[in-house]
């Protein structure tokens, strides 16, 4: 029947249908609460974090998520629409505090006292009242900051922004949204809630999976497809039987939400005889036996052995021990995600039942790899949905912005591949990394080349750790240079979310298999594959003429080479070099600024002509000028190799692509040993054997010297190999790490290096403290910390400048199109990140019609584009050509062709 709090209108689309708040809300609570029960798992593991038993959660979480909204009972919100406007608003309430915020106002000053003094919850005569009231808090924080991001606590004035119509109406709402959800029912009769002293902190951690479930479930409540305007007023209970909660599990069995039957042990049996012999790590993973509870396993081993493999078998038994659902692998960059995402292509079906929903399978990024086999883990977004202002979207509107991005999408998939930023997100004060946290829950992280991360990701690594084990979660991590220290910080903050002491580490064996359960340990020393036990040789080469003049002369006796420059500019500089020397050779420049469609055709090509498969015909004089996108996952074999100096880890990272698999002398695959003589690794470095002063690096190489920083570990590593020529993989690759990352090295270093030293370090310490300053505040539950948060596509995962993203657009004098024509996802091809000291805005331009085309363009985008910086090319001479503005806000000219790249210029 007709009620005062059914006029509020909840979601409204053009015209006077609108939804009422009061429904709307009943949806989302439907959606919450059926994502459970469908999701038996996910169910199991949200009732552990929230520390109630199945019956009271029943209760509690429709409840609260019907609270979700309370904020738009205000006259502030509702004069959004004043044609839709209900009796008793104050038409001129400003509009100044997001609904988030004013919902959780509302509940603090006057909702949660209203409720307290009904009982509600049945425990009010218990005493404990402040203690009960803190833990009711949680929940409304929770729910009311379901917009990505904590509502903000302070003193509210509230009827600057609700009129008493609004309060009544709002009062009314949740008393009987309380009597159709809190009465208690017979099977809950016996079943005490838990004493609130001691559930008190409990309710505090499980808050921040709360708030991703809310972010979630209004999504998928929002979706106008599944729950259209009902403008005719019912009861709350009927709308609720009736209407929520059927149209819920339609939309949640539509949405793919829900997850496939994993497959039993030894589904992966097939691989390792597909693969030939198994390599001992790969045999030792297979025979290990998992319990269901979480634990770390962490994969130390040679490039080229098969660590994604015994990761796959690894995920085979955890998954089939009941352990998660699911996983997320992460990955350094975008190519090797991209390399990893091509590998668990192949293999993830078989971790799963072949009678079973298929599950889903989603990149983060580079849609265009996704194909009609596999099923994204939600479907196109729907139609509708505005913003409510530029700074606050409708649900509807951000959901389709969410679901039409990979990179966010991947964590709710089944199977999630993509770089460890989309994880790491999760830890981050960022919007919607409640939601993300949501999405790893179940899931094995898995992390590969985690010895790539710098101070600030590997701290970050741990708290994300550290968290994933608090929700009884696994994880894998994979390398093949790791040092000792960052190992025992990996594992001690596994234990930490374990709430069990740290474990001391103290094998120092190469390869080896680190195992850390809650309550035991096991570091197991392992051989390596025969045929990746190597002898690496190293020769060093003092000036780019003389490197370039080495790679000319291999080009010229046929060999395949690969010139690894540490920064952009300094590879395009060797590449025209060699243009002009070898002008008939076959040259290939890779680096990370090309657009993204075009970089995924150069990564295409260079895995196709130089991996594993590739012939001497086609390899044969080919060069390779490369940035560090070609260092790791990437199965590449050159048969030559020239790097930049950098730290012992990298090179021999490098190395790894170097007479990767055994060729004949003509370059062809091969069976038997390799025929290419000694594996040998050119390096382009000063001479730490002179007197070495703070310019040491910087006079060989001006532009990166700020690549790698700690200039100490530069020289530390030259010296190794200076007097190590001859590294045995694997019986020194410990040896030589320890030598660059050990904690004595300060006191072997030349006086002239001593004060980078400490500057690093000192720099490497900030670093820490800035994750740590950056980080959710876990143990105090979802609430907002001093500082405010990030958009996700702005939130620091890693430190270095700030980056611009721009959208690289062809302009005909009609219409802009993007640069790279695709069928699909062309303006996402068409991305390119800078610095944004180098570009920052859009330039002025005085063409109105490529103005208004500018306007129109980004008003269509999510966010009306504001995640992005438009360039307009022309053709000129060589290239294509625009203009931007730097951060000083002068003009620059940015050039652009498929063969070079982009490069950025001040215009005089």
């Amino acid at each position: 029947m007709p009620t005062a709090f059914t006029a509020y209108w909840g979601k409204a689309s053009t015209g006077s249908a609108f939804h009422p708040l009061a429904y709307h809300s009943l949806d989302v609570a439907a959606c919450g609460l059926r994502l459970l029960t469908l999701h038996p798992s996910l169910e199991k593991r949200v009732t552990a974090l929230s520390g109630l038993e199945t019956t009271h959660l029943h209760r509690w979480i429709p409840f609260f998520l019907a609270l979700h909204d309370l904020g738009k009972f205000s006259s502030a919100f509702q004069g959004l629409r004043p044609d839709l406007t209900p009796p008793g608003c104050h038409t001129d309430a400003p509009y100044s505090e997001r609904h988030d915020t004013l919902g959780y106002a509302l509940w603090f000053e006057k909702i949660a006292d209203r409720l307290w003094e009904r009982d509600c919850w049945g425990v009010a005569k218990s005493g404990n009242d402040d203690t009960w009231l803190d833990l009711l808090d949680y929940w409304a924080k929770a729910v009311t900051g379901h917009h990505g991001q904590p509502p903000k606590k302070r003193k509210w004035s509230l009827h600057r922004y609700f009129s008493p119509a609004d309060l009544q109406a709002a009062e009314a709402f949740t008393l009987e949204v309380a009597q159709l959800f809190l009465a208690t029912p017979p099977e809950a009769a016996d079943s005490p809630l838990p004493p609130p002293a001691e559930w008190l902190h409990t309710t505090a951690q499980y808050s921040w999976w709360l708030a991703g479930l809310a972010v979630l479930a209004d999504w998928l409540g929002s979706n106008s497809t599944y729950f259209p305007p009902h403008n005719k007023p019912i009861s709350l209970q009927h709308y609720w039987e009736e209407h929520a909660l059927p149209q819920a599990e339609q939309a949640i069995q539509q949405a793919g939400l829900l997850t496939g039957r994993v497959a039993p042990r030894g589904a992966l049996d097939n691989l390792l005889r597909e693969l030939g012999a198994a390599t001992p790590l790969q045999a030792h993973c297979q025979q290990l036996t998992f319990s269901g509870e979480p634990e770390l396993l962490i994969l130390e081993d040679v490039t080229g052995a098969g660590k994604t493999e015994a990761a796959f078998l690894l995920l085979n038994g955890l998954l089939a021990a009941g352990a998660a659902e699911g996983a997320y692998i992460g990955l350094p960059t975008m190519a090797t995600a991209n390399a990893m995402y091509s590998r668990t292509r192949a293999l993830y079906r078989r971790l799963f039942a072949e009678d079973a929903q298929p599950p889903s399978l989603v990149l983060a990024h580079g849609s265009r790899h996704l194909h009609a086999g596999f099923r994204c883990s939600l479907p196109p977004p729907p139609p509708g949905g505005s913003d409510y202002t530029p700074h606050e979207p409708d649900a509807q509107a951000h959901c389709n912005a969410w679901l039409a991005d990979n990179r966010k999408r991947s964590l709710l998939a089944q199977i999630g591949v993509g770089t460890i930023d989309q994880a790491l997100l999760a830890v981050l004060t960022s919007r919607h990394q409640s939601l993300r946290l949501l999405g790893l829950l179940g899931k094995v992280l898995v992390v590969d080349e985690v010895h790539a991360a710098d101070a600030y990701m590997h701290r970050l690594l741990c708290k994300l750790l550290t968290i994933h084990a608090h929700a009884g979660n696994s994880a894998i991590l994979l390398s093949a240079t790791l040092p000792q220290q960052m190992r025992q910080e990996l594992a001690g903050a596994f234990r930490q979310g374990l709430a069990a002491p740290a474990p001391q580490l103290h094998l120092d064996a190469y390869p080896l298999l680190t195992r850390v359960c809650r309550d035991s340990l096991d570091e197991k020393p392992l051989e390596t594959r025969p045929s990746v036990a190597r002898s690496l040789h190293f020769s060093s080469i003092r000036t780019p003429a003389a490197a370039l003049e080495w790679v000319v002369a291999q080009s010229q006796q046929g060999h395949c080479v690969a010139w690894i420059r540490n920064t952009v500019a300094d590879a395009m500089e060797a590449f025209e070099a060699l243009r002009q020397r070898l002008p008939s050779a076959p040259l290939e420049l890779f680096h990370a600024r090309f657009a993204l469609g075009d970089r995924l055709e150069i990564e295409e090509r260079v895995v196709r002509t130089f991996g594993k498969a590739s012939r001497g015909s086609e390899r044969s004089g080919r060069v390779v000028v490369a940035t560090q996108v070609i260092e790791q996952s990437l199965d590449l074999d050159f048969d030559a190799m020239i790097s930049d100096l950098a730290p012992i880890d990298l090179l021999l990272q490098r190395a790894g692509r170097l007479q990767r698999h055994a060729r004949t002398l003509a370059g062809d695959p091969h069976h038997a040993a390799d025929q290419r003589g000694d594996t040998r690794l050119h390096l382009l470095t000063p001479d730490p054997t002179t007197e070495v002063d703070s310019d040491w690096v910087a006079r060989l190489f001006p532009r990166g010297a700020y690549v790698y920083p700690n200039h100490a570990q530069l020289w530390l590593t030259a010296r190794f190999l200076e007097q190590h020529p001859v590294v045995a993989i694997p019986a020194d690759l410990r040896t030589a790490v320890e030598a660059v990352y050990a904690e004595d090295v300060d006191q072997q270093l030349p006086e002239g290096l001593s004060e980078n030293y400490w500057m690093a370090d000192g720099e490497a310490r900030a670093q820490t403290a800035l994750a740590d300053a950056n980080s959710i505040p876990f143990q105090q539950g979802y609430q907002h910390p001093t500082s405010d948060w990030w958009e996700d596509t702005h939130t620091p995962t890693r430190l270095g400048e700030e980056s611009t993203i721009l959208r690289l657009a062809r302009w005909d004098g009609d219409r802009l199109t993007p640069w790279y024509e695709a069928e699909e996802n062309g303006w996402a091809f068409s991305e390119v990140s800078v610095r944004r000291w180098l570009v920052a805005t859009e330039s002025a331009t005085h063409d109105e019609k490529l103005s208004t085309a500018l306007h129109r363009l980004k008003e269509s985008w999510p966010r009306k584009g504001r995640d992005y910086v438009v360039v307009a090319l022309l053709p000129c001479a060589s290239d294509w050509q625009g203009e931007a503005q730097n951060e000083k806000g002068e003009r620059v000219i940015i050039g652009y062709s498929t063969t070079h790249g982009l490069a950025v210029t001040r215009s005089t």
